[in-house]
């Protein structure tokens, strides 16, 4: 608010008039209102008047105003105190802004940099698939012989025996692996290998670079736009 506004807010919470503002600032009642109504500022002995019948307290009145207010109010010496350690406040809540948004580009440097370094392997998923349990003394390749119309040694059909089961694996296997499992043993075939799906090993490191990246240009953007 304008130092007139804040004149005249004050002296309505003393519910004065301002004949009686002025008696009691010792001030002539046109001074008090072109005081209130922007058209004068004023002198250090005036305000040292105002300030006693008002029991105003300048750190308030100072964070009350506009700055451009304040800066017509810089001659005064009460004022120009407040003023000063508020800039030096200022400059310091830059300066620790600025160095929160250095420190945090520093570590986005480091760690993209990591990212950079770090070998991308490709990596791969290997779907395997078993087409049932092999018996023990079975050949492993009896579901093969089978589906040549060999029967099993119970004259089974084939489509008696299939419980197919499937595993997808990170790592390679080879061709085909064995697993055992109760009542015998399954032979898992691979049937095919796709590209891994989700992020790869470096991805975080990459989210967390540019996460301080934007960090620190935040940081940048409150010691100007706010501080």
């Amino acid at each position: 608010m304008k130092f007139g506004d804040y004149l005249r807010h004050k002296r309505e919470q003393k519910g004065w008039t301002q004949p009686e503002a002025a008696a009691k600032a010792k001030i002539e009642q046109s001074y008090l209102s072109k005081l209130e109504t922007g058209k004068s500022y004023p002198s250090e002995d005036i305000f040292g008047r105002l300030v006693d019948a008002y029991e105003i307290d300048t750190a308030d009145m100072s964070a009350s105003i506009f700055s451009a207010e304040l800066d017509k109010l810089r001659e005064i010496k009460q004022v120009r105190a407040v003023v000063l350690s508020r800039q030096q406040n200022q400059a310091r809540l830059v300066r620790s802004w600025l160095v929160a948004g250095l420190i945090m580009l520093m570590f986005a440097g480091g760690v993209l940099g990591l990212a950079f370094s770090i070998p991308n392997d490709p990596a791969y998923e290997y779907h395997y698939r078993s087409e049932g349990i092999i018996l023990e003394g079975e050949s492993p390749l009896i579901f093969k012989f089978m589906e040549a119309g060999i029967p099993d040694e119970k004259s089974s059909l084939l489509t008696d025996r299939l419980n197919y089961d499937f595993q997808i694996l990170g790592d390679d296997r080879g061709d085909t692996f064995i697993v055992p499992v109760e009542g015998g043993f399954r032979r898992y075939e691979r049937q095919q290998i796709k590209p891994a799906q989700g992020p790869s090993k470096v991805s975080w490191h990459f989210s967390l670079g540019f996460m301080f990246v934007m960090g620190g240009l935040a940081c940048f953007y409150i010691a100007r736009r706010w501080c």
